[in-house]
């Protein structure tokens, strides 16, 4: 698919990776709406800097785990754009709490995660797939992770809830064909404020253990969803983008 001209939807998209994937899609030539929860003045920034590219960009809040938020975000991007070609559900959340801490997951924290990681990329997905498919193509691309590929993570619920998010990827692929196809990016350790969180060790020790010798990039992991936008014969599949840490 040819991306200028074309709009997307990011979640999650006015810090971090949602950012750089959203700033990557304008200079492709596309529209980007951001969606953001609370980060607000990011967000507006980001938008700030899409336009500066020589796209359309607007912001729009929403909390992705409600059904009325999502439809109420999805009919204004397509009534700004006209149409939405990409979906970037990249909306998530987390806490870092150690795998054998069973007490340390408050039931709050495992529904929340749940919540946004899962039911978010589902409702999202739910509200644009009559718009692509009334288009005639569209793409709906998912932020995983490698904690999803194999146990491990920030916590037991972000590990399964990523896990989930990749079974959803293949659900939606084949629900949604032939107009529509649906991949997923599972990122590895990055350098993130998420990724920071982990503190220098565990990022050295990653380091160590990649064939690569370093750390996937947010422009790594951008550069995956552009390609797999475009790409038309790719569906159901989630790349692992973590410079051979763990093989798949």
């Amino acid at each position: 698919m040819d991306l200028r001209g074309k709009a997307a939807l990011v979640t999650g998209g006015g810090t971090g990776l949602g950012k750089v994937i959203s700033l990557a899609f304008a200079r492709e030539g596309m529209d980007v709406a951001i969606n953001y929860t609370r980060s607000e003045k990011e967000a507006t920034e980001t938008v700030g800097e899409l336009r500066a590219l020589g796209v359309r960009a607007i912001a729009v809040r929403a909390d992705v785990s409600k059904a009325a938020e999502v439809k109420e975000m999805v009919d204004r991007v397509a009534n700004e754009f006209g149409r939405i070609d990409v979906l970037m559900n990249n909306a998530g959340t987390t806490v870092f709490v150690p795998f054998q801490d069973l007490e340390g997951v408050s039931e709050d924290d495992w529904d929340r995660i749940m919540a946004v990681n899962v039911k978010g990329t589902w409702l999202c997905a739910k509200a644009v797939a009559p718009i692509m498919k009334r288009q005639g193509a569209g793409r709906i691309i998912q932020t995983t992770s490698t904690a999803g590929l194999r146990a491990g993570g920030s916590s037991l619920p972000y590990s399964v809830s990523k896990a989930a998010g990749g079974m959803l990827t293949r659900g939606l692929a084949l629900a949604l064909a032939p107009e529509i196809t649906v991949n997923a990016i599972a990122p590895g350790l990055i350098d993130t404020r998420w990724g920071r969180a982990w503190g220098n060790k565990d990022i050295e020790n990653a380091i160590a253990e990649s064939p690569l010798r370093r750390l996937p990039t947010l422009e790594d992991c951008a550069a995956a969803v552009v390609m797999l936008a475009k790409n038309d014969s790719i569906t159901g599949q989630t790349i692992a983008v973590a410079t051979g840490r763990f093989m798949y």
